[in-house]
């Protein structure tokens, strides 16, 4: 006949389950993954409970003296009263650590994980106006970029009608002329441009959607978040002197949303001769030809908007 500890099995694991959440005879136990053990194929429901050693200051029977406090995500060390067996686990204590999401927590983050895409109510946002240098804080995209760009996180100083000039753009490119949309794709056939600035996929255009994706997945992040688009934005126009031009030599909101359009985001021409804003007006687009632009007006009448909105309340 063997007995209990002729085979000692010692074991770490992490608490998958609150102490006493579930635990039917209401005994406190919690259900631990053990390392080793129990994978990450083993649902929540096949884990097995685990009783806790108590110190011997309570009184050990009938619900009496101490009730165990261990948390979801907590690393613990025990042992087996079956040794080998390996079906009865006993949790000796727990081990400090900062805490990560339990596997069956990342299954739950992974699943749900999207997106955010952040609206706002037009009307709202006529009657309401913000000076906050945190985006986080921002509770509409329009704000939220507006807040980016006059903060701490850009390389260098926007003035206000650089800020109004781009969001224009933003809000013709991916927002109908309402809001920014950074999950907007492209309606035009087989072009699949993407974000609050149409980044084209093609090597011809330089494969700037590619260069957005990289850029995102070096920090952790999905290419569709608003704020990684605007990093993005911030560190494209400090880094590539074509895409940049004059544009932080511009003077006025009307010259910023135009310098913007033609070197930034460089949309489609129309066979037009009439410019919203022509050479004469240092309005040269980069092929030094005059040709009128998609959405000349609606990107400065965005532009201006915004520029009265944040700096006129």
């Amino acid at each position: 006949m063997s007995f209990y500890g002729d085979i000692h099995r010692w074991w770490v694991g992490t608490v998958e389950e609150d102490s006493g959440k579930t635990d039917p005879n209401g005994l406190g136990r919690c259900r631990v993954r053990i390392d080793g053990i129990h994978g990450p194929d083993i649902s929540l429901d096949d884990l097995p409970y685990a009783q806790t050693l108590l110190p011997a200051t309570g009184g050990g029977t009938s619900g009496i003296g101490e009730n165990t406090q261990l948390l979801a995500g907590a690393k613990v060390m025990g042992f087996f009263l079956d040794g080998m067996l390996s079906q009865l686990p006993v949790i000796y204590g727990y081990l400090s650590h900062i805490g990560i999401p339990s596997i069956i927590q990342q299954n739950i983050i992974a699943k749900e994980r999207r997106p955010i895409n952040q609206t706002h109510s037009t009307q709202n946002f006529k009657n309401t106006a913000t000076n906050l240098q945190n985006p986080q804080l921002a509770t509409d995209n329009i704000t939220i970029a507006w807040n980016f760009f006059s903060g701490p996180l850009t390389s260098r100083k926007y003035k206000p009608y650089h800020i109004a000039g781009m969001i224009g753009n933003f809000m013709h490119e991916s927002g109908d002329d309402n809001i920014i949309d950074p999950t907007r794709i492209s309606g035009v056939t087989n072009e699949n441009s993407q974000g609050i600035a149409q980044w084209n996929p093609a090597k011809a255009a330089g494969a700037r959607l590619a260069n957005l994706s990289n850029f995102a997945a070096k920090r952790n992040r999905l290419h569709t978040d608003l704020l990684t688009q605007l990093e993005f934005v911030d560190h494209e126009l400090h880094t590539i002197s074509y895409l940049r031009a004059t544009f932080f030599e511009t003077k006025n909101v009307e010259q910023a949303t135009m310098q913007f359009m033609r070197y930034y985001l460089r949309p489609a021409s129309l066979n037009k001769t009439t410019l919203l804003f022509p050479s004469k007006k240092g309005g040269k687009f980069p092929a030094q030809t005059d040709k009128a632009r998609l959405g000349e007006a609606k990107r400065f009448a965005n532009a201006n908007k915004i520029l009265i909105q944040f700096t006129q309340g």
